[in-house]
C-alpha cells in the first residue's frame, strides 16, 4: 500500500480553463511530499473528448479514471475511493475549481492527518447552519420582497417558487442540519485516511440535498468523524492545524483577506472579488460575525 494519492476532479461541463488554472497552481507549488496524482474525467462522452486536457498533463505522471456526469463531486470521490482504497493510506480530494496557494501544501495537510486523534483535515471549514443569524433576517419579509421584486420583473412564478422553497426548507432543514454554529469541513479540498473512510456510513448521493447532507448534515462527513472521537482541523498556509473553535479567526474561509488559505476555490474567489457589503454578508453567514475583526 502506498501512502498518498491526490484526487483532482475534472468536469467536462466546466470547460478546460478551471483545469488549466489548477494545473498551473499544482506545478508552481511543489507538494513537499511524495504522492500519486489521480485525475477523474467526469462527463466526457468519448475518451478522445478529453485529449486537450491530456495534452496539458503530458509532462506529469498520473492515473486516470473516466466516469459519467451522473451525480455530484462527492459521487466521483466515492468512485475513486472504491477503485483505489486498497492501494493508498491517505486520499486528498480537490474539486474542479481548486487552486493551490502555497508550497508544501500537501505536506502541511499530511503532517496533521497523521497526528494521533485527528480524523479529517482540509483547507476550509464553516460554522454555517440552519440558523445562520443573518442580520434582520425575517422569513415573512423576505418572501414578500421576493414576490414584489418578481412582480415588477414580470415573472411572478419566481416569487411563488421562492415561497415554496423557503417554506420547504424551514420545515425540512431542521431534520438534516444543525442550527448555527454547524461545524463542518468544506469538501473543496480535504484529506482523510482510507481507514477512517471505511468506518463511515453514508447514504447514496442522488440529489443536491444529499450532497449538502454529506458535507454539512447531522450524519455527514464531519459529524461522523467527530462521532469516532477524532478531531477535524482546518490547515492554513502557515501550516497550523486549527481546531473548530478557531476556524473563524484562522484567516481562511470568508474572513478578512483570506490570507491564510492553503487552497482556494470558486466560493473563496467569489468572496475575494465581492463588494464590502457582499463580504460582510458572506462572512456573517459563515461565522455569525464579520470574521477577522472580531465584531
Amino acid at each position: 500500500m502506498k501512502d498518498i494519492v491526490v484526487v483532482h476532479l475534472i468536469r467536462a461541463h466546466n470547460g478546460i480553463e478551471p483545469f488549466r488554472l489548477f494545473l498551473d497552481s499544482y506545478r508552481d507549488n511543489q507538494a513537499g511530499i511524495d504522492h500519486d496524482l489521480l485525475i477523474i474525467f467526469k462527463g466526457f462522452k468519448r475518451h478522445e473528448d478529453a485529449s486537450e486536457y491530456r495534452k496539458l498533463l503530458a509532462s506529469l505522471p498520473y492515473l486516470s479514471l473516466e466516469i459519467s456526469d451522473e451525480g455530484f463531486d462527492i459521487t466521483a470521490y466515492f468512485k475513486a475511493f472504491g477503485h483505489y482504497s486498497k492501494k493508498y493510506r491517505y486520499f486528498c480530494f480537490l474539486n474542479s475549481f481548486s487552486m493551490i496557494q502555497d508550497r508544501e501544501w500537501l505536506k502541511k495537510l499530511h503532517s496533521h492527518i497523521i497526528r494521533p486523534g485527528v480524523g479529517l483535515v482540509g483547507a476550509t471549514g464553516s460554522w454555517q447552519g440552519l440558523g445562520m443569524r443573518l442580520p434582520n433576517y425575517n422569513l415573512g419579509s423576505a418572501i414578500r420582497s421576493k414576490i414584489l421584486f418578481a412582480g415588477k420583473d414580470g415573472n411572478a412564478w419566481d416569487g411563488i417558487t421562492y415561497v415554496i422553497q423557503a417554506i420547504w426548507r424551514r420545515l425540512t432543514f431542521p431534520i438534516y442540519f444543525d442550527s448555527f454554529p454547524n461545524y463542518h469541513l468544506r469538501t473543496n479540498a480535504f484529506m482523510i485516511s482510507s481507514e477512517i473512510w471505511n468506518r463511515l456510513d453514508f447514504s447514496p448521493i442522488r440529489s443536491k440535498m444529499d450532497a449538502l447532507k454529506f458535507e454539512s448534515g447531522k450524519k455527514g462527513l464531519t459529524r461522523q468523524v467527530l462521532g469516532l472521537g477524532k478531531q477535524v482541523l482546518v490547515v492554513g498556509r502557515d501550516g497550523i492545524g486549527y481546531d473548530m473553535a478557531s476556524w473563524s479567526t484562522s484567516g481562511t474561509f470568508w474572513q478578512s483577506e483570506q490570507e491564510n488559505l492553503l487552497v482556494t476555490d470558486n466560493q473563496t474567489r467569489n468572496y475575494q472579488g465581492g463588494s464590502s457589503e457582499r463580504r460582510a454578508f458572506l462572512s456573517f453567514s459563515a461565522w455569525g460575525k464579520r470574521a477577522g475583526n472580531g465584531s
